[in-house]
C-alpha cells in the first residue's frame, strides 16, 4: 500500500518523478534515427480524451450539451462522426493512432489468448522499428511532449516523446500542463491524453447539476457488471450515463481554452481513442466472450462492439475540408494526413498520404481486446464482422444506423475475405514493465483486480 494515496497531490507529484525518471532511462535505451524534413513546419496538437464514444458528442445528436467547444471547432474542422479505433482500449490504440498501422502491426498487443490483463498479464511493447509521429517530427527539428493522466497511454508510446508527464489529475490540471510547455516553443508536437471520462470519473460539481446526476452510489466507477438483475439497475444506468457525460463536459470545457490559444496555422486533431458501453449488448457479449472477470456489456476493452469501437475525431489541416463527416475513417489516417499536412518526407517511415487516399486504402480493423479470447472487426460499407479467432464465432451485423442490432442470418463472404486480408501480424518488443505504484493506479482505473 502506498502511504501517499492518502494525499492525492503529494502523490500525483510523487509518481510523475518516478515515470520522469523512467522515461529517462527509456530513452537513453533508443538508439534508433530517424530521417525525416518537413516542407510545411507546423505545429501539431494531438489531443485524446480518454474513453469517448461518438453518440455521446452533443454535435453529432447527443440529447444532452456534453461538447459545446468541440462542437464549434468544426467550423474550422472536419469532424467524423463514424470513426473506428484501432483497438477497444488505450495500450494498443495510441500506438496506432501515432503510427498509422494497427496492433497486429507495431506490435503493442496481447501475448497468448486467451488473455487477462486484470491477473497483470502485461501486453508487449510496439517494435522500436515501427515510427511513430513524435520519431519523425523529432528527426524534424520539432520539441516533442506528452501529457497524460493514463499511464497507459505513456506505457505504449511515452519513450517516443522528448519529455513526457504522468499526473493521475484532472482536465483543467492536464490542459495547463500543456499550455505552460507550449508557450514560447517555436516548433512542437504536444499530445494530451484526458482521462475524466474514464472509469473513475472526474466530475466536475458544477456539471453534476447541469445534466442532474443524482447522489446514486458508485457512479464514478460501476456496478452491475456480472448481471443488470437486482433493483434499481435502470435508475443507476441513468444516473451513471449522465455523470459520464458531465465527466465529458468537464473535459470539454477545459479544451476550450487550449483550442482558442493555439494559432489558426497549428494541425489540430481531437479524437477518442475508444468508447465505453453502458450496457448495450450484454447478451451479444455473452456469445462473442468469456471474460475471465464475469463482467459484460459495461466498460472498455473486453469487445469490439460499436458502444467501444465508434469514436469521434476531428482533424484541423491543410488541404481537410471542415465540416460534418458520417462516412467512416480509421484513427490510423491520422499520421498519414498530418504528414501530408506538413509537407513531410520521411525515410522507412509513415508514409504521408491525403485523407481521401489513406481512408479508402482498405478496410477499416479494431482488435486486440484485453479479457477473454480475443476478437477482431472489419467493416465493409455499413456491414460489420466479428471474429473470435480462436473459438471461430462469427457474427454479421448491419451497422448503417450506428450500432448493432441482431446479427444478420448469414455472414457475407466479402466480409470475410477483409478481415483474412489482414493477417496475424507481428511480435512485440517485450512485456512492459509497471512497478507498484503504477500497478495501484491501473487497479483503480479497472485494468486490474
Amino acid at each position: 500500500m502506498n502511504p501517499l494515496k492518502r494525499f492525492p497531490r503529494l502523490n500525483s507529484a510523487w509518481m510523475e518523478v518516478k515515470h520522469r525518471v523512467a522515461h529517462w532511462r527509456a530513452r537513453r535505451e533508443r538508439d534508433l534515427e530517424r530521417d525525416a524534413t518537413v516542407g510545411d513546419p507546423r505545429n501539431v496538437l494531438v489531443v485524446v480524451v480518454d474513453s469517448l464514444r461518438a453518440d455521446h458528442v452533443s454535435a453529432f445528436g447527443h440529447e444532452r450539451e456534453t461538447t459545446p467547444a468541440l462542437d464549434a471547432f468544426v467550423d474550422e474542422a472536419r469532424a467524423f462522426s463514424n470513426a473506428k479505433a484501432p483497438a477497444p482500449w488505450t495500450f494498443p490504440s495510441i500506438p496506432s493512432l501515432l503510427s498509422g498501422r494497427y496492433p497486429h502491426e507495431h506490435g503493442g498487443r496481447m501475448q497468448g489468448d486467451p488473455r487477462n490483463l486484470a491477473a497483470a498479464e502485461f501486453p508487449t511493447r510496439p517494435r522500436e522499428s515501427v515510427p511513430m509521429l513524435p520519431d519523425v517530427l523529432e528527426a524534424a527539428g520539432y520539441d516533442t511532449a506528452m501529457f497524460t493522466a493514463i499511464p497507459m497511454a505513456e506505457k505504449a508510446a511515452g519513450d517516443r516523446f522528448q519529455r513526457v508527464s504522468v499526473t493521475y489529475t484532472d482536465a483543467n490540471e492536464r490542459v495547463a500542463a500543456a499550455r505552460d510547455w507550449i508557450r514560447g516553443r517555436d516548433r512542437w508536437l504536444c499530445h494530451l491524453q484526458l482521462g475524466d471520462p474514464h472509469a473513475p470519473l472526474d466530475v466536475p460539481d458544477e456539471h453534476r447539476e447541469t445534466f442532474d446526476v443524482p447522489d446514486v452510489d458508485g457512479l464514478e466507477d460501476w456496478r452491475y457488471r456480472e448481471s443488470t438483475d437486482g433493483e434499481g439497475f435502470e435508475t443507476y444506468r441513468d444516473a451513471r450515463t449522465r455523470a459520464y457525460d458531465a465527466a465529458i463536459r468537464g473535459a470539454d470545457d477545459a479544451l476550450a481554452a487550449l483550442l482558442d490559444d493555439v494559432d489558426d496555422d497549428t494541425v489540430v486533431v481531437v479524437c477518442g481513442d475508444h468508447g465505453e458501453a453502458f450496457w448495450e449488448h450484454v447478451d451479444v457479449e455473452r456469445r462473442l466472450n468469456d471474460d475471465p472477470r464475469g463482467y459484460y456489456g459495461t466498460d472498455h476493452g473486453h469487445s469490439v462492439l460499436e458502444d467501444v469501437a465508434r469514436v469521434p475525431l476531428w482533424i484541423r489541416a491543410p488541404g481537410v475540408d471542415s465540416g460534418v463527416d458520417d462516412d467512416p475513417v480509421s484513427l490510423t489516417a491520422v499520421a498519414p494526413v498530418v504528414l501530408d499536412a506538413l509537407d513531410a518526407e520521411v525515410a522507412d517511415g509513415v508514409d504521408p498520404a491525403p485523407l481521401d487516399v489513406v481512408r479508402d486504402a482498405r478496410p477499416l480493423l479494431c482488435e486486440e481486446t484485453n479479457y477473454g479470447y480475443n476478437q477482431r472487426a472489419v467493416w465493409v460499407d455499413d456491414r460489420k464482422l466479428v471474429e473470435v479467432p480462436a473459438t471461430g464465432t462469427r457474427l454479421a451485423f448491419d451497422v448503417a444506423d450506428g450500432a448493432e442490432g441482431d446479427p444478420l442470418d448469414d455472414v457475407p463472404e466479402d466480409l470475410v475475405d477483409a478481415l483474412e486480408g489482414y493477417g496475424d501480424g507481428v511480435e512485440g518488443e517485450g512485456a512492459i514493465d509497471v512497478d507498484d505504484e503504477t500497478r495501484d493506479r491501473l487497479e483503480e482505473l479497472g485494468y486490474l483486480e
